[in-house]
């Protein structure tokens, strides 16, 4: 009886080495579409979260959708009128506008590139001399506004959202270009540069190269959102109940982030996209590799995503001050394996945001995901 036991033990000692060192490629599924789906709301209740994600195993894709977008009106997330803001993993999609432009424009009068000063389209930003297209995608232009995101309570058009940057930046002291500070200042500058390369619009420019590009059913940028869709409700889980302090991303605040957080998706919408870039559907591979590294870059972030797991993996987190929505993904570099997460309840912060996720990503594919 002894020797049996004992066999047993290191037969399962086998098997758990065995596992530890499984080619991560080819690793398998640890459960089916069906308990994923289980698991996922189980996690979410106990989380005391709500929203909508979009969980990708094999290259096969499903939703789960647990809790309400609106808890006064009793519409639940994954309702086809519903959206959620994608927050800062809009500025992948904006870096990725910015590279269509640099193709398209090559041999042109109006040609550009990563090492192009930004001064050609800002002259009157202080520094903008020493500031390269780069600089911004990677976020080292060393510009940094605290109240970027705060609401001023004006509905700016694009023009006016990208002046009010320049200037502001130029009333605060800065940084060193080179230096890295994660800021919404950057995109939207890139933003008009988008403008004014392509004499068209961010909003036209972004319908044009992604929404009609990609065939998406559910994507805009806050100021054309249809009248049949809406901006479900961010809340937070406060004294043992949920939907508490409802907040919702009013369309002035939206407006000032132009390219950095005025875009508002779905998670099966956003897989597309994730799936589309470097494929040559919307961004060719030699262009989308540029994009994520970039010669300015100082730390795993380019042009809106970090590389993660040796270049293995892609993600990026997104949040708005003062508001209860998270979004955030993760996804293999071929895009088969990974999810889209959209939230909007939470009661924590980005680490723990993350740790939701992973805990998804565990049940996905073995050893293969960041933890943060």
């Amino acid at each position: 009886m002894f020797k049996k036991g004992k066999k047993l033990i290191v037969a399962l000692l086998v098997l758990v080495a065995a596992l530890a060192f499984w080619p991560e490629e080819t690793a398998p599924d640890l459960v089916t579409a069906a308990d994923m789906h289980v698991f996922v709301e189980k996690l979410f209740k106990k989380k005391h979260v709500t929203g909508s994600v979009a969980i990708v195993q094999n290259g096969h894709v499903q939703v789960v959708n647990y809790g309400l977008a609106n808890a006064k009106q009793k519409v639940k997330n994954g309702a086809s009128q519903v959206v959620y803001p994608a927050a800062s993993m809009q500025k992948e999609v904006t870096g990725a506008m910015i590279m269509q432009l640099m193709e398209e424009k090559k041999g042109s009068s109006s040609a550009f590139s990563q090492n192009t000063k930004i001064s050609r389209w800002y002259p009157a930003l202080r520094n903008a001399k020493k500031i390269s297209v780069g600089n911004l995608l990677s976020h080292t232009s060393g510009l940094q506004i605290p109240e970027v995101e705060a609401d001023r309570h004006i509905n700016y058009s694009e023009d006016q959202a990208v002046n009010w940057i320049v200037n502001r930046a130029n009333q605060l002291p800065q940084d060193k270009v080179g230096s890295y500070h994660y800021s919404d200042v950057n995109y939207v500058l890139l933003a008009g540069i988008i403008k004014k390369v392509s004499h068209k619009s961010y909003a036209w420019n972004f319908k044009k190269r992604v929404v009609q590009r990609l065939g998406l059913k559910s994507t805009y940028v806050s100021s054309q959102l249809p009248k049949n869709k809406m901006l479900a409700v961010s809340y937070t889980y406060k004294h043992g109940k949920n939907y508490q302090q409802a907040v919702t991303l009013e369309k002035t605040r939206l407006s000032q982030l132009v390219g950095a957080g005025n875009m508002l998706t779905t998670a099966s919408d956003y897989y597309l996209i994730q799936e589309a870039l470097g494929t040559g559907q919307f961004l060719s591979p030699s262009a989308f590799h540029k994009l994520t590294h970039l010669k300015s870059k100082i730390n795993q972030y380019s042009g809106g995503v970090y590389l993660k797991k040796g270049e293995k993996v892609k993600l990026a987190y997104g949040a708005i001050g003062s508001a209860h929505y998270a979004a955030y993904f993760q996804l293999t570099a071929d895009n088969k394996n990974g999810i889209i997460l959209l939230l909007n309840q939470r009661s924590f912060g980005e680490d723990k945001v993350k740790d939701v996720g992973y805990q998804i990503l565990k049940k996905i594919r073995f050893a293969t995901f960041s933890k943060n």
